[in-house]
């Protein structure tokens, strides 16, 4: 069986991906902790010499999640490094802070500030023939740019590299497959960011749902239950859906534990709501396994705290202590298109964010015929402040600025958002 927004069933996609770490001389090697929902560590290993490569995480049940850590271990390679066949070019800050596309970024005055220092950038090709292509800084997609950046590069990042991320990156088996998990991303961080700056910045209940366990999709009511069984807590879901018209959920663990200083989350998005709802809980439990196996993980949530101490409403907003007497409720009344392949998902997803004025351009990060491909997609309109929960002090974009005025419009049913585009008829 092939799995929702997948080329290949797992085997066949686990078989492609061995094959090609046997060709390197790589070694995996697998933890596993956590049923039926487990959270997997994938440690990739150079055979020659033991030396340690990477590692990934995977999330699901035992075979997906084997899976998922082994093929977000190979992605980790190809992002944590400068893209071996880019074509790279230098761009004036100056340059940088006339163009449109980057008008809304918090990086503007550090542009201003250096208008004649020049930034190492790559060429993004927009999904939509006859789009015009973007030029971008590297540092963007890249937080791990300093470690090799390059030469002619003199530009001062010291107050610019906190706003990188590597949102929008992601690996499939082939450029489709991986660029639908790289716009599910986007989305997902953009819906999540929206949530945030409105129920800790804004009106809580200018943007989420409550999603009554009751009400849920009977296959989707009793896999909660085994989630909440296994983590032996409940388990809150939040429909964080956008004006963006893609299903978004997060989950989140309603209280405390010892030692805990951060409400635990999960996030999902997929035109298929109830595959971005297992996203969600999948991923909570994984945030809430993993440390068994990496202790180190545990400290993370105080250092983003203690970076966050002097602004408490930042500080609020990485807490995640929602306020769910101050929430709107929701049933569950999600349409989902029939199973798509990804070239069609694709199709759709860029279509719909398109309708509704958000770029998206990509960049391929490395190629494997037939094994996989690793893709950078950006899209600098959509909102970026789930980078506070991380640690970083900033402000919410346009984005977030228009839901705390009232300017974001209603979110309403895909199907409907889509005959208001003119993607279906009447």
């Amino acid at each position: 069986m092939i799995p929702l927004e997948r080329e290949r069933s797992l085997d066949e996609a686990e078989r492609a991906m061995r094959d090609f770490l046997d060709a390197q001389g790589w070694r995996a090697e697998l933890e596993r902790v956590g049923a039926p929902f487990a959270a997997t560590i994938c440690s990739l290993y150079d055979q020659a010499d033991g030396r340690l490569l990477g590692n990934g995480f995977g999330k699901g049940e035992a075979d997906p999640s084997r899976v998922g850590a082994l093929f977000e271990a190979v992605e980790h390679l190809f992002t944590g490094k400068a893209p071996a066949h880019a074509v790279l070019s230098l761009r004036s800050g100056a340059d940088c802070l006339a163009d449109p596309l980057l008008a809304q970024l918090p990086v503007r005055a550090a542009f201003a500030q250096q208008p004649d220092r020049r930034l190492a950038c790559r060429r993004y090709r927009a999904f939509a023939a006859g789009e015009p292509d973007a030029v971008l800084p590297l540092f963007l997609s890249y937080p791990t740019y300093l470690d090799w950046r390059a030469p002619q590069d003199d530009f001062d990042y010291a107050s610019a590299l906190r706003f990188g991320s590597n949102n929008g990156t992601a690996i499939g088996s082939s450029l489709a497959e991986a660029a639908v998990h790289a716009i599910g991303e986007l989305i997902e961080r953009d819906a999540w960011s929206l949530f945030l700056v409105g129920h800790f910045l804004g009106d809580p209940a200018a943007h989420g749902y409550l999603l009554p366990a009751q009400e849920l999709p009977p296959a989707l009511a009793r896999r909660l239950g085994e989630a909440e069984a296994q983590l032996q807590r409940e388990i809150v879901l939040i429909d964080a859906t956008s004006d963006l018209g893609v299903p978004c959920i997060i989950a989140t663990a309603s209280d405390l534990r010892d030692g805990e200083s951060i409400h635990p989350c999960g996030y999902g998005a997929s035109l298929y709501p109830e595959h971005a709802a297992m996203r969600a809980i999948t991923e909570l439990v994984q945030a809430l396994e993993l440390p068994q196996l990496q202790p180190r993980l545990a400290g993370y949530s105080q250092a983003v705290l203690n970076a966050l101490s002097a602004y408490p409403k930042l500080r609020d907003c990485a807490v995640f202590a929602i306020d769910r007497t101050r929430l709107r409720r929701r049933r569950w009344d999600f349409q989902a298109p029939a199973p798509l392949p990804p070239t069609a998902l694709l199709e759709l997803l860029t279509a719909r964010l398109r309708a509704r004025g958000i770029d998206l351009h990509y960049a391929i990060n490395h190629h494997e015929p037939g094994h996989f491909c690793v893709i950078n997609v950006v899209s600098l309109a959509l909102e970026r402040f789930f980078l506070v929960c991380s640690g970083i002090v900033m402000a919410p974009g346009q984005r977030g600025r228009d839901l705390l005025a009232g300017r974001l419009p209603v979110p309403g049913s895909a199907a409907v958002l889509d005959r208001e585009a003119g993607l279906m008829p009447a």
